[in-house]
């Protein structure tokens, strides 16, 4: 003997498993149409110095990622770097603090050129500290 299920039992089947495919359905639409946006990379510079300390000179060159800080150093000179972009794309932000042994010297910001050098001259005579430096952007 085959007992048939009752119409309201038959019902309540149908409707739950629409909803779970209606619920399933909706969360693959939602996970398909979220429009993440892309998170741009960091710019990344080189950076070209020509450094003049006591009479010392040399040339180091620095990769360096946008916003991070770097160092250099001659002697008793110790320059920190900061490059960061500018409001265009052919301009960027070099912030630098300046030392000679452990003391703070100076903490110029200079805004400049992508490609085209910047100078920072500290004091005169022998106890003189020069930098040039030229910031390209890398790809």
């Amino acid at each position: 003997m085959h007992m048939q299920p009752s119409t309201s039992g038959t019902l309540r089947r149908v409707g739950t498993r629409s909803i779970a495919a209606i619920l399933v359905a909706g969360s693959i639409t939602g996970a398909i149409c979220a429009n993440a946006e892309p998170v741009a990379p960091t710019p990344t510079y080189m950076v070209s110095m020509a450094l003049e300390a006591d009479g010392e000179k040399s040339i180091p060159r620095v990769l360096a990622k946008a916003g991070e800080q770097f160092a250099v150093a001659s002697g008793n000179w110790r320059v920190e770097m900061t490059v960061r972009p500018g409001e265009t794309l052919t301009d960027v932000w070099v912030s630098s603090k300046i030392f000679k042994d452990s003391t703070l010297i100076s903490t110029p910001t200079l805004a400049a050129h992508v490609n085209e050098k910047a100078v920072i001259k500290v004091g005169d005579g022998s106890d003189a500290f020069s930098l040039a430096t030229t910031v390209s952007p890398q790809p």
